[in-house]
């Protein structure tokens, strides 16, 4: 005989099924699994109940409903006395966005799980590898330094059939999806300098680091994101399998790392290498921006972000605030579930020199100095000594190296980079 957990996850399934705001929709759902409306005489109180809490919410995981519903003294008297019982018919699930902008969203319907293997351009059983928990590595992997701090960062790329799926996620999902206004990485259209460029010639500059943005970023915030779009739990749990991983105890062993961050890994979180994980890093992190943008606008500060990098800057008024401001910002940081690395925290006035994304912001933004003229020098030891004496990272294409270099002084600074493609053209490479 079914538990009453099971009827209970019946019901709960058949509820949040499609949108929770409205009510007579959620009694048409579940009339033909409780047979009898006059003898459950529970149902319209527990919807009503529901639909006030979660009607103009993201929507719910199944096990959030069902805690509701064994919360509920009519319905546990009930299911006591032998009137709670859920008949097994199915429910055809159905697209339920939250309220407000995500009901604007221009993103595909997907109910089921042939749907969905369907909109990736995926065999069924394809998907269903992918998505298995189980011993299948869909991944491969590398370390690489951090110089300065000693550590190491995990770069996880997933292999041919994963990243297929992947890019369908991002192209057809995820672009369709806006982050906050304040994060300027990883959206079509905007560069560095859209970043930087809003933090020009101000009395004050704030730089805040997060720490392992990605790992930090967890399936269950991933879930959130898919749940809030509208998907069915089915399908939104299969879109966050597609993007997380939990990274194998065997790699983890690789290196001594510290237990947070070998915690962070272990646990299903955004790779860092998957074609998905920068824009889910964006929309992960909507609410961190939204705090942090209205905190800098109530102090009269200007707030970007770039990925894991933030910058603050304001006036004069900002600037006798700074310190205040800065224990504030770290506390929402802190909250939000992201840790910040306080080596990096740096706060710049106009009397220094204020950098980031390796750009000077007193003026306008510009190149530093000083990696001008270390760029100009490589390229002169080029031409005296041969490009393979200046290749001291071992870049496998070292011509394509330097003329990204060129074209980032191009970008910033047009025209600064003539004289310095002059001499890369005197470079001979044979």
């Amino acid at each position: 005989m079914p538990s009453q957990a099971q009827h209970v996850r019946r019901l709960a399934a058949a509820l949040a099924a499609g949108p929770m705001d409205d009510r007579e929709a959620m009694l048409a759902r579940v009339k033909p699994l409780v047979g009898d409306l006059r003898k459950a005489r529970w149902l319209e109180p527990l919807v009503r109940n529901l639909s006030l809490e979660f009607g103009e919410a993201p929507r719910p995981a199944i096990h959030h409903v069902a805690g509701r519903i064994l919360g509920h003294p009519p319905f546990v008297k009930a299911w006591i006395a032998g009137q709670g019982r859920i008949l097994p018919l199915p429910v055809t699930p159905q697209m339920a966005p939250a309220m407000g902008a995500p009901r604007d969203w221009q993103i595909p319907a997907i109910t089921n799980l042939t749907e969905l293997a369907d909109e990736l351009r995926l065999h069924g059983d394809d998907l269903g590898w992918l998505i298995a928990h189980g011993q299948a590595d869909h991944y491969r992997h590398r370390w690489q330094a951090k110089p300065k701090s000693g550590r190491f960062r995990l770069i996880e790329s997933p292999k041919t059939l994963l990243k297929f799926a992947q890019r369908q996620v991002l192209r057809r999902i995820l672009d369709a999806i806006p982050p906050h206004e304040a994060a300027r990485g990883f959206r079509p259209g905007n560069s560095i300098r859209d970043f930087v460029e809003p933090h020009t010639g101000r009395e004050l500059l704030l730089r805040f680091d997060l720490e392992d943005f990605f790992p930090s970023l967890c399936a269950a915030r991933v879930l959130r994101i898919f749940l809030t779009a509208g998907y069915p739990e089915t399908v939104a749990r299969a879109l966050t399998r597609l993007t997380t991983r939990a990274t194998p105890h065997s790699t983890l062993e690789e290196k001594t790392l510290a237990w947070a961050e070998r915690r962070r890994l272990a646990t299903p979180h955004l790779p860092q290498g998957a074609p998905t994980s920068p824009a889910l890093a964006n929309l992960g992190a909507f609410r961190l921006d939204c705090r942090l943008a209205g905190l800098a606008e109530a102090a009269g500060a200007r707030y970007t972000r770039y990925a894991d990098d933030l910058l603050f800057s304001g006036g004069a008024d900002f600037a006798r605030q700074s310190r205040r401001f800065e224990t504030a910002v770290g506390a929402i940081i802190l909250e939000e579930g992201f840790r910040p690395n306080h080596h990096k925290t740096r706060v710049l006035r106009q009397g220094q020199k204020q950098h980031a994304a390796g750009l000077v912001l007193n003026d306008k933004p510009n190149i530093d100095r000083r990696d001008f003229d270390r760029l100009k020098a490589v390229l002169t030891n080029c031409v005296r000594h041969g490009p393979a004496s200046q290749n001291r990272d071992h870049h496998a294409d070292f011509a394509a190296h330097l003329q990204g270099k060129l074209a980032w002084v191009r970008f910033i600074h047009p025209g600064k980079e003539e004289k310095l493609q002059g001499i890369f053209d005197k470079i001979d490479w044979d």
